[in-house]
């Protein structure tokens, strides 16, 4: 009588069957993704990882029960980090419409008073969202409010004519829910001249997210482009500011880190503005230049533009054209709600 033959695996299968899962799904390839995921859960790999992964490609897939229920198991059983994970349940809950649960599950964790501080902001924002889609128990005696944004009209309105505060909070309510049923008019807002321009990117990296692969126009501060939302590069990939920052790191880190963190925060904030226009001239040594300047005169350290110019190879000319750009972008910067 034969012997069984003994199966062998080979070295790394389950890592490896883990990673072609998460390539496929950035693929967007959620089905395959899927199928993928669930060998890696038979594999008993990664459960956490391969349990979120099922969820988000059952959200992409439209199986938003199911979803919904993978969720509430992770939740109950602690799989992952619960709080990212509860952001994911409550974004689903929020595309089935149920938003009485939306409003009793983000009660329960503020009674807790145990929600860590980087998800506190956007849980009140859920809350104030979820509160306003709930019907009044006296509608009778409230005054109609077009910033409620009851409906895809009212919504429209608030985008275009709304607040500068106004439009910020519907923006934010956009991140978590399909806004494809509103691109006409997000596109509409995104080639308006008087619209704010950092609103404009906010909208530019929703559609990111949601996978927008469609030619978009912008137009920012006199400028037109034309791009596809799903080949820009966030900040941190970009290697035109990541360049920026190694210089300024070389220059600055040592001897001032505070100034040196200064700077940093002032170039994600004139990005913000400029996203998704390219930085001119493309020299990162001339915005380096130009940033190390801005922050020196407002830290009032004085330094002059001469001795910046031979430090970072560039002209004086070069910097002070550099620092009347950052100056106008940073100026843009704050939305002043």
């Amino acid at each position: 009588m034969k012997k069984p033959k003994k199966i062998v695996e080979f070295p790394n299968l389950k890592q490896r069957l883990l990673e072609k899962a998460m390539q496929t799904m950035k693929e967007k390839k959620f089905s395959e993704a899927l199928e993928l995921f669930e060998q890696a859960r038979e594999n008993d790999y990664a459960y956490a990882e391969v349990e979120l992964g099922m969820v988000v490609c059952f959200m992409e897939l439209g199986q938003l029960t199911e979803a919904k229920n993978r969720c509430k198991k992770m939740l109950r059983e602690d799989i992952g980090d619960y709080f990212h994970v509860l952001q994911i349940y409550i974004t689903i809950l929020i595309q089935l419409k149920e938003y009485a649960e939306v409003k009793l599950t983000i009660e329960a964790i503020l009674e807790e008073d145990k929600l860590p501080a980087q998800y506190a902001q956007n849980f009140y924002q859920l809350l104030e969202f979820a509160r306003k889609m709930l019907p009044s128990e006296d509608s009778s005696q409230i005054e109609p409010d077009y910033g409620q944004a009851n409906d895809q009209e009212d919504e429209v309105f608030l985008l275009h004519e709304g607040t500068i505060q106004k439009q910020y909070e519907l923006i934010q309510m956009f991140k978590h829910r399909n806004i494809r049923p509103l691109i006409p008019d997000i596109q509409k807002y995104l080639v308006d001249e008087l619209k704010h321009p950092v609103l404009k990117t906010f909208l530019l990296h929703i559609l990111i997210e949601q996978g927008w692969d469609k030619e978009t126009e912008v137009h920012k501060m006199g400028q037109r482009i034309t791009i596809v939302p799903t080949d820009l590069m966030s900040g941190e990939e970009d290697p035109f500011l990541n360049k920026i920052i190694s210089i300024l790191e070389d220059k600055v880190e040592s001897d001032n880190p505070s100034l040196f963190e200064g700077l940093k925060e002032m170039l994600v904030r004139i990005h913000t503005v400029q996203f998704p226009f390219p930085f001119t001239p493309e020299k990162p040594e001339v915005w380096a230049a130009g940033l190390h300047s801005a922050g020196v005169e407002l830290f009032g350290l004085g330094v002059a533009d001469e001795e910046l110019a031979e430090e970072y190879d560039v002209s004086a000319l070069e910097i002070k054209s550099a620092v009347r750009e950052i100056n106008k972008l940073e100026d843009f910067s704050y939305l002043r709600l």
